[in-house]
Protein backbone atom coordinates (compact mmCIF):
# COMPACT_ATOMS: atom_id res chain seq x y z
CA UNK A 1 0.00 0.00 0.00
CA UNK A 2 2.69 2.18 1.07
CA UNK A 3 4.72 1.53 -2.47
CA UNK A 4 1.65 2.34 -4.13
CA UNK A 5 1.23 5.77 -2.53
CA UNK A 6 4.81 6.73 -2.89
CA UNK A 7 4.16 5.87 -6.77
CA UNK A 8 0.92 7.83 -6.94
CA UNK A 9 2.92 10.87 -5.09
CA UNK A 10 5.60 10.54 -7.60
CA UNK A 11 2.91 11.04 -10.52
CA UNK A 12 1.55 13.79 -9.13
CA UNK A 13 4.99 15.50 -9.04
CA UNK A 14 5.60 14.89 -12.12
CA UNK A 15 2.27 15.78 -13.63
CA UNK A 16 2.48 19.08 -11.06
CA UNK A 17 5.95 19.75 -12.62
CA UNK A 18 5.07 18.68 -16.59
CA UNK A 19 1.53 21.23 -15.92
CA UNK A 20 2.69 23.95 -13.41
CA UNK A 21 6.54 24.53 -14.70
CA UNK A 22 5.58 26.64 -16.81
CA UNK A 23 3.50 28.13 -14.79
CA UNK A 24 6.22 28.93 -12.60
CA UNK A 25 8.61 30.42 -15.58
CA UNK A 26 5.85 33.04 -16.56
CA UNK A 27 5.57 33.88 -12.90
CA UNK A 28 9.04 34.07 -12.47
CA UNK A 29 9.59 35.80 -15.75
CA UNK A 30 6.58 38.47 -14.83
CA UNK A 31 7.88 39.56 -11.69
CA UNK A 32 11.75 40.07 -12.67
CA UNK A 33 14.25 42.45 -12.10
CA UNK A 34 14.96 42.32 -15.90
CA UNK A 35 15.89 45.91 -16.82
CA UNK A 36 19.35 47.29 -17.03
CA UNK A 37 18.62 50.55 -18.21
CA UNK A 38 18.93 53.44 -15.42
CA UNK A 39 17.58 56.26 -17.43
CA UNK A 40 15.38 56.25 -20.84
CA UNK A 41 17.00 55.69 -23.99
CA UNK A 42 16.08 55.69 -27.43
CA UNK A 43 16.20 52.51 -29.24
CA UNK A 44 16.66 52.76 -33.18
CA UNK A 45 14.98 49.50 -35.31
CA UNK A 46 16.26 49.70 -39.03
CA UNK A 47 13.58 47.21 -40.04
CA UNK A 48 10.38 45.73 -39.40
CA UNK A 49 11.04 43.14 -36.18
CA UNK A 50 9.25 40.37 -34.84
CA UNK A 51 7.90 40.36 -31.57
CA UNK A 52 9.67 37.10 -30.85
CA UNK A 53 12.83 38.87 -31.87
CA UNK A 54 12.86 41.96 -29.67
CA UNK A 55 14.02 40.43 -26.54
CA UNK A 56 17.48 39.04 -28.53
CA UNK A 57 18.16 42.77 -29.90
CA UNK A 58 17.34 44.43 -26.39
CA UNK A 59 19.79 41.94 -25.05
CA UNK A 60 22.28 42.84 -27.16
CA UNK A 61 21.91 46.30 -26.54
CA UNK A 62 22.21 45.69 -22.33
CA UNK A 63 18.72 47.18 -22.13
CA UNK A 64 17.36 44.07 -20.37
CA UNK A 65 19.79 40.84 -18.87
CA UNK A 66 17.41 37.99 -19.79
CA UNK A 67 15.65 38.01 -23.59
CA UNK A 68 14.26 34.24 -22.30
CA UNK A 69 12.54 35.54 -19.99
CA UNK A 70 11.17 38.73 -21.54
CA UNK A 71 10.02 36.31 -24.88
CA UNK A 72 7.94 33.96 -22.10
CA UNK A 73 6.19 36.95 -21.72
CA UNK A 74 5.35 37.79 -25.32
CA UNK A 75 4.27 34.11 -26.35
CA UNK A 76 1.87 34.33 -23.01
CA UNK A 77 0.94 37.68 -24.13
CA UNK A 78 0.11 36.03 -27.82
CA UNK A 79 2.64 38.85 -29.02
CA UNK A 80 5.03 36.50 -31.07
CA UNK A 81 3.92 37.28 -34.41
CA UNK A 82 3.15 40.31 -34.07
CA UNK A 83 5.42 43.02 -35.88
CA UNK A 84 7.09 46.19 -34.68
CA UNK A 85 7.74 49.28 -37.06
CA UNK A 86 11.10 50.58 -38.15
CA UNK A 87 11.66 53.60 -36.56
CA UNK A 88 12.52 54.77 -32.82
CA UNK A 89 10.76 53.70 -29.46
CA UNK A 90 11.61 55.64 -26.31
CA UNK A 91 12.35 52.79 -23.55
CA UNK A 92 11.86 54.46 -20.13
CA UNK A 93 13.77 52.94 -17.01
CA UNK A 94 10.71 53.14 -14.68
CA UNK A 95 9.31 50.64 -16.94
CA UNK A 96 10.06 46.79 -15.74
CA UNK A 97 9.69 44.41 -18.94
CA UNK A 98 6.20 43.61 -18.43
CA UNK A 99 5.25 46.77 -19.03
CA UNK A 100 7.81 47.55 -21.58
CA UNK A 101 6.37 44.83 -23.74
CA UNK A 102 2.64 45.81 -23.35
CA UNK A 103 4.27 49.64 -24.23
CA UNK A 104 6.05 48.63 -27.30
CA UNK A 105 3.25 46.59 -28.51
CA UNK A 106 1.35 49.61 -28.13
CA UNK A 107 3.59 51.73 -30.09
CA UNK A 108 4.47 49.10 -32.56
CA UNK A 109 2.74 51.47 -35.07
CA UNK A 110 3.53 54.63 -33.71
CA UNK A 111 7.61 54.65 -34.40
CA UNK A 112 9.48 58.18 -33.58
CA UNK A 113 10.93 59.03 -36.38
CA UNK A 114 12.40 62.17 -38.02
CA UNK A 115 10.70 64.56 -39.75
CA UNK A 116 12.84 67.22 -41.64
CA UNK A 117 11.14 69.99 -42.75
CA UNK A 118 13.26 71.77 -45.27
CA UNK A 119 13.81 75.30 -46.84
CA UNK A 120 11.40 74.88 -50.30
CA UNK A 121 10.21 77.30 -52.97
CA UNK A 122 6.25 76.47 -52.13
CA UNK A 123 3.97 74.56 -50.50
CA UNK A 124 4.28 72.17 -53.34
CA UNK A 125 7.49 71.16 -52.64
CA UNK A 126 6.45 71.25 -48.63
CA UNK A 127 3.69 68.49 -49.21
CA UNK A 128 6.47 66.53 -51.04
CA UNK A 129 8.36 66.47 -48.72
CA UNK A 130 6.54 65.70 -45.86
CA UNK A 131 4.68 62.69 -47.53
CA UNK A 132 8.18 61.20 -48.42
CA UNK A 133 8.82 61.27 -44.84
CA UNK A 134 5.29 60.42 -42.94
CA UNK A 135 1.79 58.49 -43.77
CA UNK A 136 0.47 61.85 -44.98
CA UNK A 137 -0.90 62.50 -48.31
CA UNK A 138 0.39 65.18 -50.01
CA UNK A 139 -2.56 65.58 -51.66
CA UNK A 140 -4.52 65.70 -48.45
CA UNK A 141 -2.04 68.30 -47.28
CA UNK A 142 -2.44 70.61 -50.01
CA UNK A 143 -5.90 70.73 -49.57
CA UNK A 144 -5.78 71.32 -45.95
CA UNK A 145 -3.23 74.14 -46.04
CA UNK A 146 -4.99 76.12 -48.67
CA UNK A 147 -8.65 76.14 -46.84
CA UNK A 148 -9.20 79.56 -45.30
CA UNK A 149 -10.42 78.06 -42.14
CA UNK A 150 -7.29 76.53 -40.92
CA UNK A 151 -5.68 80.21 -41.88
CA UNK A 152 -8.25 81.46 -39.66
CA UNK A 153 -7.81 79.41 -36.92
CA UNK A 154 -3.99 80.26 -36.60
CA UNK A 155 -4.42 84.01 -37.25
CA UNK A 156 -2.82 84.45 -40.54
CA UNK A 157 -4.55 85.18 -44.24
CA UNK A 158 -4.10 83.59 -47.15
CA UNK A 159 -1.13 85.14 -48.23
CA UNK A 160 1.09 85.07 -45.00
CA UNK A 161 -0.07 81.38 -43.79
CA UNK A 162 3.24 79.89 -45.11
CA UNK A 163 5.34 82.33 -42.92
CA UNK A 164 4.33 80.06 -39.89
CA UNK A 165 6.27 77.33 -41.59
CA UNK A 166 10.00 77.58 -40.09
CA UNK A 167 12.66 74.24 -41.04
CA UNK A 168 13.44 72.31 -38.20
CA UNK A 169 14.11 68.88 -37.55
CA UNK A 170 11.45 67.79 -35.27
CA UNK A 171 10.50 63.87 -34.12
CA UNK A 172 7.08 62.99 -34.23
CA UNK A 173 5.44 59.57 -34.44
CA UNK A 174 5.19 57.92 -38.15
CA UNK A 175 1.31 57.79 -37.26
CA UNK A 176 0.94 61.92 -37.31
CA UNK A 177 -1.72 63.25 -39.63
CA UNK A 178 -2.36 66.54 -41.59
CA UNK A 179 -3.97 68.80 -38.65
CA UNK A 180 -1.04 66.92 -36.08
CA UNK A 181 1.42 68.02 -38.61
CA UNK A 182 0.03 71.91 -38.86
CA UNK A 183 -0.18 71.72 -34.95
CA UNK A 184 2.89 71.00 -34.67
CA UNK A 185 5.01 73.78 -36.55
CA UNK A 186 2.47 76.38 -34.87
CA UNK A 187 4.32 75.08 -31.54
CA UNK A 188 7.02 75.75 -33.33
CA UNK A 189 6.81 78.44 -34.91
CA UNK A 190 5.96 79.94 -30.81
CA UNK A 191 8.74 78.55 -29.54
CA UNK A 192 10.93 80.18 -32.22
CA UNK A 193 9.35 83.13 -32.13
CA UNK A 194 10.99 84.20 -28.60
CA UNK A 195 11.22 87.30 -26.81
CA UNK A 196 14.46 88.36 -28.12
CA UNK A 197 13.61 87.93 -32.30
CA UNK A 198 9.91 89.25 -31.10
CA UNK A 199 12.13 92.24 -29.62
CA UNK A 200 14.05 92.86 -32.65
CA UNK A 201 11.30 92.90 -35.31
CA UNK A 202 9.83 95.48 -32.77
CA UNK A 203 13.02 97.62 -32.85
CA UNK A 204 12.74 97.33 -37.25
CA UNK A 205 9.27 98.13 -37.18
CA UNK A 206 8.38 95.05 -38.86
CA UNK A 207 5.82 92.42 -37.71
CA UNK A 208 7.40 88.77 -38.07
CA UNK A 209 5.19 87.76 -41.16
CA UNK A 210 6.75 90.86 -42.85
CA UNK A 211 10.02 89.93 -41.03
CA UNK A 212 9.53 86.34 -42.90
CA UNK A 213 8.83 87.70 -46.00
CA UNK A 214 11.94 90.02 -46.14
CA UNK A 215 13.93 86.58 -45.28
CA UNK A 216 12.47 84.63 -48.33
CA UNK A 217 13.31 87.61 -50.78
CA UNK A 218 16.79 87.76 -48.77
CA UNK A 219 17.45 84.33 -49.64
CA UNK A 220 15.96 83.88 -52.88
CA UNK A 221 18.52 86.72 -53.82
CA UNK A 222 21.61 84.62 -52.32
CA UNK A 223 21.45 81.03 -52.52
CA UNK A 224 25.64 80.20 -52.48
CA UNK A 225 26.89 83.03 -50.13
CA UNK A 226 25.21 83.22 -46.94
CA UNK A 227 27.87 85.24 -45.31
CA UNK A 228 25.87 87.87 -47.40
CA UNK A 229 22.70 88.03 -46.45
CA UNK A 230 22.28 90.21 -43.24
CA UNK A 231 24.09 92.72 -46.21
CA UNK A 232 21.51 92.08 -48.36
CA UNK A 233 18.90 92.80 -45.76
CA UNK A 234 20.06 95.94 -44.71
CA UNK A 235 19.93 96.74 -48.42
CA UNK A 236 16.37 96.37 -48.33
CA UNK A 237 15.85 97.53 -45.05
CA UNK A 238 17.18 100.81 -46.09
CA UNK A 239 15.12 100.83 -48.88
CA UNK A 240 11.43 100.60 -47.13
CA UNK A 241 12.54 103.20 -44.74
CA UNK A 242 12.74 105.77 -47.18
CA UNK A 243 10.01 104.44 -49.17
CA UNK A 244 12.27 103.02 -52.20
CA UNK A 245 10.72 100.06 -54.07
CA UNK A 246 12.75 97.16 -52.88
CA UNK A 247 13.40 96.45 -57.17
CA UNK A 248 14.10 92.59 -55.72
CA UNK A 249 14.73 90.47 -58.99
CA UNK A 250 13.30 87.09 -57.40
CA UNK A 251 10.14 88.73 -56.81
CA UNK A 252 9.73 89.20 -60.24
CA UNK A 253 10.64 85.80 -61.37
CA UNK A 254 8.42 84.60 -58.58
CA UNK A 255 5.18 86.90 -60.01
CA UNK A 256 5.94 85.82 -63.32
CA UNK A 257 5.84 82.35 -61.97
CA UNK A 258 9.74 81.75 -63.70
CA UNK A 259 11.71 80.36 -60.72
CA UNK A 260 14.45 79.03 -62.78
CA UNK A 261 14.73 82.61 -65.43
CA UNK A 262 18.44 83.88 -65.34
CA UNK A 263 18.36 87.17 -66.08
CA UNK A 264 15.24 89.85 -65.59
CA UNK A 265 13.92 91.43 -68.73
CA UNK A 266 12.16 94.71 -69.29
CA UNK A 267 8.70 92.64 -70.24
CA UNK A 268 8.97 90.85 -66.69
CA UNK A 269 9.09 93.68 -64.94
CA UNK A 270 6.08 94.74 -66.90
CA UNK A 271 4.25 91.89 -65.08
CA UNK A 272 1.47 93.37 -63.13
CA UNK A 273 1.52 91.54 -59.53
CA UNK A 274 1.70 92.76 -56.12
CA UNK A 275 4.96 90.56 -55.60
CA UNK A 276 6.14 92.60 -58.28
CA UNK A 277 8.36 94.87 -56.30
CA UNK A 278 9.18 96.75 -59.25
CA UNK A 279 5.60 97.91 -59.57
CA UNK A 280 4.82 98.37 -55.77
CA UNK A 281 6.35 99.63 -52.86
CA UNK A 282 6.81 97.86 -49.68
CA UNK A 283 7.18 94.21 -49.20
CA UNK A 284 4.92 91.82 -50.74
CA UNK A 285 1.47 90.02 -49.14
CA UNK A 286 3.55 87.42 -48.57
CA UNK A 287 6.72 84.88 -48.38
CA UNK A 288 8.59 83.93 -51.94
CA UNK A 289 9.77 81.05 -50.34
CA UNK A 290 10.15 79.26 -47.12
CA UNK A 291 13.47 80.45 -45.69
CA UNK A 292 15.85 79.11 -43.44
CA UNK A 293 15.71 80.45 -39.75
CA UNK A 294 19.38 81.54 -40.68
CA UNK A 295 17.60 84.13 -43.23
CA UNK A 296 15.52 84.95 -40.75
CA UNK A 297 17.77 85.76 -38.38
CA UNK A 298 19.90 87.26 -41.09
CA UNK A 299 17.04 89.92 -41.42
CA UNK A 300 16.72 90.38 -37.40
CA UNK A 301 20.37 90.96 -37.23
CA UNK A 302 20.54 93.12 -40.61
CA UNK A 303 23.92 94.97 -41.35
CA UNK A 304 23.81 98.99 -40.49
CA UNK A 305 24.74 100.31 -43.57
CA UNK A 306 23.89 103.07 -46.11
CA UNK A 307 23.60 100.87 -49.16
CA UNK A 308 20.55 101.40 -51.25
CA UNK A 309 21.52 99.47 -54.84
CA UNK A 310 23.36 96.43 -55.41
CA UNK A 311 24.61 94.30 -58.66
CA UNK A 312 26.37 91.47 -59.28
CA UNK A 313 30.10 90.96 -59.11
CA UNK A 314 31.98 90.94 -62.57
CA UNK A 315 33.45 87.49 -61.29
CA UNK A 316 31.58 84.07 -61.01
CA UNK A 317 31.80 84.52 -57.39
CA UNK A 318 27.66 84.84 -56.44
CA UNK A 319 28.82 88.18 -54.45
CA UNK A 320 27.93 91.62 -55.15
CA UNK A 321 29.37 94.94 -55.23
CA UNK A 322 26.95 97.68 -53.36
CA UNK A 323 26.30 101.34 -53.61
CA UNK A 324 24.72 104.43 -52.19
CA UNK A 325 24.63 106.60 -55.47
CA UNK A 326 23.29 105.69 -58.14
CA UNK A 327 25.64 106.66 -60.68
CA UNK A 328 27.98 104.42 -58.57
CA UNK A 329 25.35 101.88 -59.25
CA UNK A 330 25.46 102.34 -63.45
CA UNK A 331 29.14 101.99 -63.11
CA UNK A 332 28.93 98.88 -61.33
CA UNK A 333 26.06 97.33 -63.48
CA UNK A 334 28.14 98.01 -67.13
CA UNK A 335 31.04 96.01 -65.65
CA UNK A 336 28.89 93.73 -64.88
CA UNK A 337 27.37 93.59 -68.44
CA UNK A 338 30.58 94.26 -69.86
CA UNK A 339 32.06 90.65 -68.21
CA UNK A 340 28.91 88.82 -69.51
CA UNK A 341 29.77 90.10 -72.89
CA UNK A 342 33.05 88.93 -72.65
CA UNK A 343 32.04 85.64 -71.61
CA UNK A 344 29.85 85.31 -74.19
CA UNK A 345 32.03 86.68 -76.88
CA UNK A 346 34.62 84.34 -75.83
CA UNK A 347 32.35 80.98 -75.52
CA UNK A 348 30.83 82.23 -79.58
CA UNK A 349 34.94 82.60 -80.20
Amino acid sequence: MKRFVVIIFIILIVIFSYVGYPYYKLYKAKNLDNVLIKEDKIIVFKNDILFSEIGIVLDSLNVIKDADAFNILIDYKKFSLDTLKKGKYKIKAIWDHNKMINQLHLMRNQALVDLTVLSTSNFEKLCENISNSTNIDSLTLMKVLHNPKIHAKYGFNKEQFMTMFIPNTFEIYSSINETEFIQLMANHYKIFWNNSRKQKAKEIGLSQSEIYILASIVQMEQQVNIDEHPKIAGLYINRLKINKELQADPTVKFANNLPKLGRVLFKHLEFDSPYNTYMYKGLPPGPICIPDPSSIDAVLNYEKHDYIFMCAQPKSNGYHNFAVDYNDHLKNKRDYTNWLDKIKSSKNG
